[in-house]
């Protein structure tokens, strides 16, 4: 089985479904968004698009706890449409009290049966915001925790998400595009530590994809970051820089199925 292991929603939806067909691709791990830059028809639209998500992600974009509950409606309705192949992983709002993280969890994620938290993406030196996520992921079944490690994200950022990893051991924590510029250092830190994991989209060089996937092979998960990556770039890159069958097939899906109890 071939799992994109990290995608948003993209529109239509029923053009992904049939771009997973062409790839040979069963399931794709489908995480909510607040913008869709793939309906933009031109560089400015981009540029908006992006200048955009940067605003959200700053906070100068309205009550972020209402854009991420209408982002989780979306991806549900994606989801009813095709069950058997996506599998919906939700974003929660950070900066809230233990308990009103609870009750988002509660409402949200699990009432909807969402495999997992995430994507988080945050700015460098703000690791200290995802206690309450990983305090409540047990209470919910232990659900998986991504987050977003490129830029701007630090080494001392992702040794933050390491200890926290470390401290509970039962959640699964996926550390998105490799760790970035701090690839080399992740690598040995993912290694040391049992429930981390690599996920492996935004890749910025064949050598790292290659370096990473054939040391971590039960460590790493294939992932495609649509709209942002291409399917069957992604897979075929895979399939070209691992070192065995065996390996590209933990990658492209043995891995998260196997995390995500599929």
């Amino acid at each position: 089985m071939i799992i994109d292991g990290h995608s948003h929603l993209t529109l239509p939806v029923e053009e992904h479904i049939k771009i997973m067909d062409c790839a040979g691709v069963d399931k794709t791990v489908l995480f909510s968004t607040s913008f869709h830059p793939e309906l933009d028809k031109n560089t400015q639209e981009v540029k908006a698009s992006m200048n955009y998500l940067n605003e959200l992600l700053a906070g100068k974009k309205g009550n972020m706890t209402e854009i991420r509950k209408k982002s989780i409606e979306e991806l549900v309705k994606a989801i009813n449409l095709y069950p058997h192949r996506y599998i919906g992983f939700g974003a929660v709002p950070l900066g809230l009290d233990l308990s009103t993280t609870r009750q988002y969890i509660s409402d949200n994620i699990e009432k909807n049966h969402l495999a997992g938290m995430g994507e988080f993406t945050l700015g460098s030196g703000q690791i200290p915001l995802l206690k309450n996520i990983f305090k409540l992921s047990g209470e919910f079944g232990n659900l998986p925790i991504w987050i977003h490690a490129f830029f701007p994200l630090t080494l001392q950022d992702i040794k933050e998400v390491s200890n926290f990893a470390r401290k509970y051991l039962s959640t699964p924590v996926i550390l998105g595009h490799l760790g970035g510029i701090n690839w080399l250092e992740t690598m040995d830190i993912v290694k040391e530590t049992s429930n981390l994991f690599l996920d492996t989209s935004a890749y910025y060089s064949t050598l790292v994809l290659r370096t990473v996937i054939n040391e971590l092979p039960d460590k790493c998960i294939f992932g495609v970051d649509r709209p942002f990556g291409d399917l069957d770039l992604s897979k075929e890159t895979i399939l070209k820089v691992a070192k065995s069958q065996s390996i590209a097939k933990a990658v492209l899906g043995e891995n998260i199925a196997h995390i995500l109890k599929i």
